[in-house]
């Protein structure tokens, strides 16, 4: 079994219909154990009922709580999410919370050294002391482990900084379509097209051997050096949301790579299973028996 850590933030969405367990990190852990891998969720809360909520909720959906560390210094993270009037979710996030203070402790140490992969976004890194132990755990990390850099850029959560040193670590890179004008920007490629931004990403830094560029409804590119996948993407019957469905591509890309999956295949079934959570209401939808099944006729899972 696959052994995949996911560090950053844990928190509560506050929606207008009630609070739901968040995250990009808890729902890439969700994602893994959906597909049959071990996924371990590194983060923190307070000891609130903020932080009761968060560690019921994962003991709920069996997901492994052994380090997610207990702060009593401050609060558990939460944000409060609006949609806009394309279904489009808004975040507004508590600042200084216990997420922001991520410290590496002994087990974290350890564990750094058993994982297959490491799934790391941005928002995590806003604070300069879990910016740095995300790159103590990478750096930890076994020299084949794979780093997946999600991108997840919520402004002003980033910076030019973060960029570099996020991308310097990383061995593959997701981003969406409306995070590439600012790696554009970033790299004085303003306008460059999805092709010219990921060639000068491999050029630059020589670690990285896959890029996802997620398009929403039309799909996906997945460039590695010298060649193309593209994926047209999938029709959902009755869009709901898109939370939750980055993450789910985002473990499908993960575990292809880690098992030497042919990259077209893996390109469409990180859609596949990305559409089927779009389809979802809740932000940790379990996939369905034919995602799960194609990822298996795939050699995915």
């Amino acid at each position: 079994m696959w052994q995949i850590a996911s560090i950053g933030e844990v928190l509560l969405d506050l929606l207008p219909t009630g609070a739901r367990l968040g995250g990009a990190p808890a729902a890439a852990a969700w994602y893994c154990a959906e597909t049959g891998a071990q996924g371990w969720l590194l983060s923190a809360v307070g000891e609130d009922k903020h932080g009761r909520r968060v560690l019921r909720d994962l003991q709920e959906r069996r997901l492994p709580a052994d380090y997610v560390v207990k702060n009593p210094a401050q609060p558990t993270g939460e944000v409060r999410v609006h949609y806009d009037a394309n279904g489009k979710a808004i975040y507004h996030f508590l600042e200084d919370v216990a997420w922001d203070h991520l410290q590496m402790t002994p087990s974290w140490a350890e564990l750094a050294g058993k994982v297959n992969a490491v799934i790391f976004g941005t928002v995590a890194q806003r604070a300069e002391e879990s910016r740095k132990t995300i790159y103590e755990f990478l750096d930890a990390a076994a020299p084949d482990a794979l780093r997946l850099f999600d991108l997840h850029l919520r402004y002003p959560y980033y910076s030019s900084e973060i960029l570099e040193q996020s991308f310097r670590r990383a061995s593959a890179a997701k981003m969406s379509r409306s995070e590439l004008p600012v790696v554009a920007r970033w790299l004085g490629m303003d306008g460059a097209d999805g092709e010219s931004v990921a060639k000068v990403l491999m050029e630059r830094y020589p670690a990285l051997r896959c890029i996802a560029l997620t398009r929403g409804e039309d799909g996906s590119l997945l460039f590695t050096r010298g060649k193309i996948y593209e994926c047209g993407g999938f029709y959902a019957d009755q869009f709901v949301n898109g939370s939750g469905s980055g993450e789910a591509f985002s473990v499908v890309l993960c575990l292809g790579i880690l098992n030497g999956a042919d990259l077209q295949a893996v390109n469409e079934e990180a859609n596949r299973a990305a559409c089927c959570v779009c389809c979802e209401p809740d932000i940790l939808a379990p996939l369905s028996d034919e995602v799960l099944d194609s990822l298996q006729k795939a050699r995915i899972i």
